[in-house]
């Protein structure tokens, strides 16, 4: 008979080890393992626009500029607007003069001496001249541009003493103070990915990590790419988080379900 020592050797040290082997195994090695699922995230504002000019006019002050913080309802660019406040100015003259026709006209109607068509017309003159007074007040309004609320300047799209036309792109605004996640998940993690789940996310940009929490999922599913999109609150964030940043969403299926 041919022996194989070479084999005979493997065998033994085999043998050896199984008992090496088996003492390694967890007791729980019969329970299924965790399955983590890694996706992208990416760190938006909650709340973020893009200020337009209201009128056409040479901007006289612009300030703020990128990365510069505002308090909600400052003035962050004032156009120069010396003839609509001087419209505004004769709008007023008219209605003054207006009133006080009227009220002349309504102690002479009391004494007889003008007719109650005149007192009519006087009325319709004085209504006349406040909805011009009122259109004006709208214009000079225009003049300035003021934060609808606090946060920080994202882009600059004008430069001071710039003339501009109406509706043109001034600032890109956002609130830096109330950012979210966002992550494109697949549809069937819909079988247990819930409003209320929570994850952790790790940020490229600083390498923080932070715990998030889904708050709210898109109400359409991508047919094409079986995907949808997840919207999550950051539980811990701080002030080195900033809208445009991006990380790894590490989210940990339920025991038992299929990710």
């Amino acid at each position: 008979m041919i022996r194989f020592p070479l084999l005979s050797a493997a065998a033994g040290l085999l043998a050896l080890a199984a008992p090496c082997l088996a003492q390694t195994v967890p007791p729980d090695a019969g329970a299924p393992p965790v399955v983590e699922r890694e996706i992208r995230a990416q760190v938006t504002a909650r709340t973020t626009t893009v200020l337009a000019s209201g009128m056409a006019g040479r901007i006289v002050e612009l300030a703020v500029q990128d990365g510069e913080t505002f308090r909600k309802g400052e003035v962050l660019v004032r156009f120069d607007c010396a003839v609509q406040e001087s419209q505004l100015a004769r709008a007023n003259a008219v209605l003054e003069k207006a009133r006080r026709l009227l009220e002349v006209n309504e102690k002479l109607r009391q004494l007889g001496s003008i007719s109650a068509k005149e007192i009519s017309v006087g009325h319709a003159e004085v209504a006349e001249a406040g909805a011009e007074v009122g259109m004006m007040k709208a214009m000079v309004s225009r003049c300035t541009v003021a934060a609808p609320f606090s946060g920080r300047v994202a882009g600059v799209s004008v430069r001071q003493y710039q003339f501009i036309g109406e509706g043109q792109p001034l600032l890109d605004i956002l609130d830096d103070k109330e950012l979210e996640l966002e992550a494109i998940v697949p549809s069937r993690w819909l079988a247990w990915l819930k409003v209320g789940t929570r994850f952790q996310v790790v940020v490229d940009e600083n390498g923080r990590s932070y715990e998030g929490e889904v708050s709210r999922l898109s109400g359409r599913v991508d047919p094409v790419s079986q995907s949808i999109k997840l919207y999550a609150r950051i539980r811990n964030p701080d002030d080195r988080l900033l809208a445009g940043m991006s990380g790894r969403a590490i989210i940990t299926p339920p025991a038992g379900s299929q990710p």
